[in-house]
């Protein structure tokens, strides 16, 4: 299945340069299993621990819906998702 992964801000960087990828995934992956794969292709430059600890500085949206609110790092993926990584805002 395919995918597409947005990511906002300062995640950006991480990712490439780009803002916007497009993933190849098995069916049935869910969250856990994209960020393994994100691991995978940027190593060390992506710190999943701002994904998935207690409290995420790192908000994760699926088609526009925050995963905290579906099931969180065990949320399926379908073909054609689209997510989103947004960071946290600073400043003032």
């Amino acid at each position: 299945m395919r995918i597409i992964v947005k990511a906002f801000a300062t995640l950006r960087e991480i990712f490439g340069g780009t803002g916007i990828l497009y993933l190849e995934l098995p069916e049935g992956s869910t969250i856990k299993d994209l960020l393994e794969k994100l691991r995978e292709q940027y190593g060390s430059n992506l710190d999943v621990s701002g994904f998935v600890d207690e409290n995420p500085s790192v908000k994760i949206l699926v088609n526009g819906r925050e995963i905290t609110y579906l099931d969180g790092l065990g949320t399926r993926l379908r073909d054609g998702d689209s997510i989103a990584f947004i960071p946290p805002v600073a400043g003032g």
